[in-house]
């Protein structure tokens, strides 16, 4: 197992190239994003957390539903979100006429999550760390809720989170531009307009998003 997870990350071609002579399987692609999105899921509830106690002393009870919905959302997002980028890469592979069925498309997209788990195993306790000793007085003030929440998401060690993400989610990239040249038979230029083009666009929305906070 732990040879060919280093064979995905350092040679992916060949990875994807064997896995092209087996049958289709997501039990593995399924357990990365899931285990993924139990990361995804920590980090809602460590996020959500400060953001409670704004809210007024009588709703204080639904703090633990509250904590359990953004956490449960937030891993079913990782897998939404595992879709949602198979499908993409699919209908854009279909203007160069690729080849192949969306199954082993969506089996090779889930395995291209897996240098994000990484990522996650950083960024996670960059956010305990940050969320755990913040203290918020209660606001009633919508204003006020506003520009509290934005100087939150302001602070350096979000910001370094969210570019940590970024260099993951190109490592992503990387894996995926093969991926979809053995699953959807696309030449190497091809594969890397497939997946480049949407997750520039991301990338993109992401930075500017830093700028737009002032991390920058």
């Amino acid at each position: 197992m732990a040879a060919a997870v280093l064979d995905l990350f350092l040679n992916p071609g060949r990875f994807f190239a064997q896995k092209m002579q087996k049958k289709e399987s997501l039990t593995i692609p399924f357990l990365v994003v899931f285990v993924l999105g139990i990361f995804s899921a920590a980090a809602a509830v460590l996020s959500t957390a400060p953001f409670l106690a704004m809210i007024p002393a009588e709703a204080a009870s639904f703090t633990p539903i509250v904590m359990a919905i953004a956490g449960g959302a937030a891993l079913l997002a990782s897998l939404v979100m595992w879709v949602v980028c198979a499908v993409i890469f699919f209908v854009i592979s279909m203007v160069f006429s690729g080849t192949g069925g969306f199954k082993r498309v969506l089996e090779f997209v889930g395995y291209g999550f897996l240098p994000q788990i990484i990522g996650a195993a950083v960024t996670l306790p960059i956010s305990y760390l940050y969320f755990a000793d913040l203290t918020i007085p209660p606001v009633s003030d919508p204003a006020q809720i506003e520009e509290v929440t934005q100087q939150l998401l302001a602070a350096p060690e979000l910001q370094f989170a969210v570019v940590i993400s970024v260099l993951f989610l190109i490592w992503s990239a990387n894996i995926w531009i093969f991926g979809m040249k053995e699953s959807r038979n696309l030449s190497t230029r091809n594969a890397a307009i497939t997946v480049g083009v949407p997750v520039g666009l991301y990338v993109l929305s992401q930075l500017y998003g830093l700028l737009f906070s002032g991390g920058f």
